[in-house]
């Protein structure tokens, strides 16, 4: 090959990029399952919530009991398992999140809705337990 400063390619050179067609993002498979677990963790915790509300309308019927009954209410027990499941899931829905959103040639609108769902539901869960604790006090 001679190769002179300045020349210009021939009428047949085609760039490498060019040739290739640029192919559509697929949706990142995290961004997805973080996107379905966040949802799912938000369901737990709604279902938590209705469990230890029954819990707690059947134990206002005798209110002497409040604790004793509430201790032994399998609503009660179910809702505060709930709640921890839900949050576990809620924490590897965040994880799976943000590795969602780090990935490249990838569309990232599944990974930021999962996201930005499971951080709101952690903030809020912290939020719940602080206000929790300063009524205890």
């Amino acid at each position: 090959m001679n190769y002179q400063p300045g020349a210009q390619p021939g009428p047949n050179y085609e760039h490498a990029a060019a040739a290739q067609p640029l192919a559509p993002l697929k949706h990142s498979g995290l961004g997805i399952a973080s996107f379905i677990m966040s949802i799912l963790a938000l369901i737990g915790y709604f279902a938590a919530f209705f469990l230890i509300i029954a819990a707690i309308g059947q134990a206002i019927d005798n209110p002497a009991n409040i604790e004793e009954a509430l201790k032994h209410s399998s609503a009660a027990i179910l809702g505060v398992i709930a709640i921890f499941g839900a949050g576990i899931i809620n924490l590897i829905a965040l994880i799976l999140g943000i590795v969602g959103l780090v990935l490249k040639n990838r569309k990232k609108v599944f990974a930021i809705i999962g996201t930005v769902l499971s951080s709101l539901s952690v903030v809020m869960i912290i939020y719940f337990y602080i206000v929790g604790t300063m009524q205890q006090v």
